[in-house]
């Protein structure tokens, strides 16, 4: 067992190596490579170092589809996707998802060797989320699934550490009391929608986009709604700003084969604000461990997201930048928590 964080850390090489060497396909705009992404969230940003502390994610979109076996990489998940009700009508586009990423959670005061009974237990989750995407000009839908693991398996104390002595920073040193190693994994739905549609993606426009979904595991379970409002000049084709959750994947690409006609000029830059909120039914990080008794606080059922930034798309990147603000999670929390939030999407 003590191999399986390592392996779980070569699985990006091979996922990278696997859509970028793939000799079977034979399709000019496949072999395009899609869209890669990054997300980091850190308090960091906000300068805190508590609670949920720190985010990392990459990810891989493939490039739209008419249907899935247009994709060599959907080869081993085809006879799941073929049985798939309303994803393989014919007119959604399509993408594959895939993605790796790791969080760590600490209580608020860090320099405690012991327990502290009424703070958030230490914790990490390192993980691999794999998924489909199927959306048209006006509607996005996505499912995700995450397997991964928390506890020590997951190096939320080694990448901390390592972290902190890269700025210099002291290190945390109440990880003998983080949650225990446990293997982990969430499904999520998430149905997003755009309004007005748009004919041009071009000048000063703005729109809105609302967003519903649902999450079932052992990791998290939860209903949420929220939506996003956004304003700006030359208007990315994709469906929006995200913070990382079981069901993020990667942006679709940012130009799109939507219809809309974009703008001769190859810049844009808007301004967002997002809300998203949570009737949470478990939290690992908070409940602890599913099958053995472990550091644990009482969550709050009801958990809110309040975020703004600004985004700036060249051609086929976007690079995004947010603060978000995140109601209180367990009961016995000082205040809400800030952290930012910078993404970024490549389409090649």
């Amino acid at each position: 067992m003590k191999l399986l964080p390592k392996v779980l850390l070569l699985l990006p090489g091979c996922v990278v190596v696997t859509v970028l060497a793939d000799p079977t396909s034979t399709d000019d705009h496949d072999r395009s490579g899609g869209t890669v992404s990054l997300y980091v969230e850190n308090d960091g940003f906000t300068g805190t170092d508590n609670h949920y502390t720190s985010g990392v994610q990459i990810g891989w979109c493939s490039p739209d589809l008419s249907g899935f076996r247009d994709s060599p990489y959907s080869k081993p998940i085809l006879p799941f996707l073929d049985v798939m009700p309303y994803i393989n009508e014919p007119t959604f586009q399509k993408n594959l998802v895939l993605a790796f990423g790791q969080n760590i959670y600490t209580p608020n005061n860090t320099r405690l060797t012991t327990l502290i009974p009424n703070d958030r237990p230490y914790a990490g989750w390192l993980y691999v989320g794999a998924g489909v995407v199927w959306k048209n000009a006006t509607v996005r839908n996505s499912v995700v699934f995450d397997l991964g693991v928390v506890g020590p398996w997951a190096l939320g104390e080694e990448v901390q550490r390592w972290a902190h002595s890269l700025v210099g920073s002291n290190h945390p040193m109440g990880w003998d009391n983080q949650i225990h190693n446990e293997f982990g994994v969430v499904g999520t739905y998430e149905r997003t929608w755009r309004w007005p549609m748009h004919e041009q993606r071009s000048g000063l426009d703005w729109e809105i986009l609302p967003h519903v979904g649902l999450a079932v595991g052992n990791v998290a379970t939860y209903a949420n709604l929220g939506a996003e409002v956004r304003v700006g000049i030359n208007l990315p084709d994709n469906f929006g700003s995200t913070v990382i959750s079981p069901s993020t994947t990667t942006s679709t690409p940012v130009d799109g084969r939507m219809g809309a006609q974009r703008s001769s000029v190859d810049f844009g830059i808007h301004l967002f604000a997002r809300t998203d909120g949570r009737a949470v039914a478990h939290n690992i990080f908070l409940d602890g461990n599913t099958f053995r008794d472990s550091a644990s606080v009482p969550r709050n059922i009801l958990v809110a997201d309040l975020s703004g930034g600004v985004a700036v798309n060249y051609k086929n990147t976007e690079i995004a930048f947010a603060l978000v603000y995140r109601t209180r999670e367990f009961r016995g929390e000082d205040a809400g928590q800030f952290f930012g939030t910078l993404s970024l999407n490549v389409t090649y």
